[in-house]
């Protein structure tokens, strides 16, 4: 794991490597199940591309044709009276 320090709420923001040297934020986001959250990691080419093409595959969550991205939902649920 390469960490980059912490985010707002104190987790670790970090990429996680497999033995082998496969990043695995990327493979996830390669294949469309989970966003690229530039807040984090602006500039990130390689996350940028990854996230484009899954994209326009309609790999994952990219399938659905208005996903909402955690934020979003969480922003939503939290505010809205059940």
């Amino acid at each position: 794991m390469q960490t980059f320090g912490k985010d707002k709420y104190g987790r670790t923001i970090a990429d996680v490597l497999l033995p082998d040297g496969t990043n695995v934020n990327h493979i996830l986001v390669k294949d469309g199940w989970c966003w690229w959250y530039r807040k984090y990691t602006p500039g990130n080419v390689i996350l940028e591309e990854l996230e484009r093409r899954a994209r326009g595959s309609g790999l994952g969550l990219w399938a659905d044709p208005t996903p909402i991205p955690p934020w979003v939902y969480r922003r939503t649920t939290l505010t809205e009276p059940r």
